[in-house]
């Protein structure tokens, strides 16, 4: 994009455009310093994670006065849950989401107890949890959940709205008539592939609300505070951190894919809970309810020695990461093959393309960050038992017709040095998406399999068949690209997550 290339267009994104803008941002910076650009997002995430712990720190003060090891306590907790817990998901939206809408649950606690708060603070509060909205929408449902909570319990004035909810309002407002009159084409893109995008990875809600990632600690922590909250010494403190958690919950099942990510803001802040129940409970009286208290803390315990284990193991080495040995062989590859060249990489999942492409300092032939569409349009085939069949032009829909108008006029346009192939599986059921054979499938357009008869195998490595690009008038040495029987079945491992 910051090279010439028009945002949903020549850069197709179904992510709303402020993320890209912030991302966008920060590859300047590291230009300008001369730095890596992953270096420049690390750094600037987790400063920024650094500044909102400042910012809770002080509501925490005022909230917690005269308790200085309960302060210090939760003040732990958050820093533990926006650096290790966050793993490897630190960077994504969700983990910013949360960082931004701590300050804004601890000025809720702050309405509730009628504590005074400043105009200033409620309009940089609101401000930050509306660029957490605007960054992931379906977060909103916690802006509701807590409107709804301190409008039920008669905390606030109806009339006039707080600075926060003004300064909430307007920066939405802002910036959805800023989408419509800056970037009208990601309208278009929505209408486009909304409806496909619904499908890809697709989990039902319910489903997601008993199996979700990490939902049987969250169930945990919300059993306690059920139990153990009329024990409470800061009861208000403990049901903003509860309505939170059930929000975030409600949130990520309600993307409907089931990823670890999508779930990160509900398992911190049950993590959060948790500690809540552990420093802010007065003793309770009947031994059921101490019970309750002692496996809280028991949890807590085992939560922190098990990210504690993981993230050593991955500092020092010590963790074994089949995909990771994968990425480094292809990053060696491309580096020696197409630095600085374009590569395009088929494959539905995008841990396939990035961080390959960034490491290796090749360039993106395709407009697609992954080829999700693909899977997207043919989820229920790939989930039945019969043999997988691909549809004519005259079937196709209007997303898989543009996914093969786009994939064709990119790899003409670009003629990649190399073609990077997610390998398919035997066409069984288990296999899921890997049933997907992208070189038979788009091998069907004629254009498309002229282009490939320019490719020749070079390497296959793991997972991935790599094709280099053969000049004009040499001779192929390597196996051609053109549609091969698949032979092997996925590990289950892979089943597992959903590669």
């Amino acid at each position: 994009m910051l090279a010439g290339q028009r945002l949903y267009v020549d850069v197709v994104e179904i992510n709303p455009p402020l993320v890209i803008m912030l991302n966008a941002s920060v590859v300047l910076l590291a230009r300008l310093l001369n730095i890596s650009d992953i270096a420049a997002y690390r750094t600037e995430i987790a400063l920024a994670m650094l500044a909102l712990l400042l910012v809770g720190r002080r509501a925490l003060r005022q909230i917690l006065p005269e308790e200085p090891l309960t302060r210090a306590g939760l003040g732990a907790a958050a820093g533990f849950v926006l650096f290790p817990v966050a793993g490897r998901d630190f960077g994504e939206r969700e983990h910013i989401v949360l960082a931004l809408l701590l300050p804004y649950i601890l000025l809720a606690v702050l309405r509730a107890e009628r504590s005074p708060v400043t105009r200033r603070t409620g309009i940089v509060v609101g401000l930050l949890a509306g660029i957490a909205f605007a960054l992931k929408p379906y977060f909103i449902v916690l802006w509701v959940a807590f409107e709804a909570w301190l409008a039920l319990g008669r905390r606030v004035r109806s009339w006039p709205p707080a600075p926060e909810t003004l300064a909430i309002t307007t920066f939405l407002g802002t910036y959805a008539a800023a989408v419509l009159l800056f970037v009208p084409a990601y309208l278009r893109i929505v209408v486009l592939l909304a409806k496909p995008y619904s499908r890809f990875l697709y989990d039902p809600f319910l489903h997601l609300l008993v199996t979700g990632p990490g939902m049987p600690l969250t169930a945990c922590a919300l059993l306690v505070w059920g139990v153990l909250r009329g024990h409470a010494r800061h009861p208000s403190l403990w049901d903003a951190t509860a309505i939170a958690t059930v929000s975030c919950v409600v949130a990520g099942a309600s993307q409907q894919k089931g990823l670890r990510y999508h779930f990160y803001p509900s398992f911190a802040l049950a993590v959060m809970l948790l500690a809540l129940v552990a420093l802010d409970v007065r003793r309770p009286e009947s031994f059921a309810r101490r019970l309750y208290r002692v496996a809280a803390v028991i949890v807590l315990t085992g939560a922190v020695a098990v990210v504690a284990a993981q993230t050593t193991g991955v500092a020092l080495g010590v963790t074994r990461d089949p995909e990771r040995s994968q990425l480094e062989q292809l990053i060696g590859l491309v580096r020696a093959r197409a630095a600085g060249e374009p590569v395009f990489v088929f494959s539905y999942h995008i841990g396939s393309a990035y961080p390959l492409i960034n490491y290796s300092g090749a360039r993106s032939a395709s407009r697609f960050p992954q080829l999700w569409i693909l899977a997207a349009d043919y989820f229920d085939a790939l989930h039945r038992s019969h043999p997988l069949r691909y549809r004519a032009p005259a079937e196709m829909s209007p997303s898989e017709r543009y996914l093969n108008q786009a994939v064709r006029e990119d790899l003409e346009a670009g003629r990649p040095r190399l073609l990077i192939v997610y390998r398919a599986a035997r066409d069984r059921p288990q296999n899921g998406y890997r049933r997907l054979d992208y070189v038979a499938y788009f091998s069907r357009d004629p254009g498309i399999a002229r282009v490939f008869s320019h490719y020749q195998r070079i390497a296959r490595t793991g997972d991935y068949d790599v094709f280099e690009r053969v000049p004009d008038g040499v001779a192929h040495t390597g196996p051609p690209m053109v549609p091969e029987r698949p032979t092997q079945d996925i590990l289950p491992v892979q089943r597992r997550t959903g590669l």
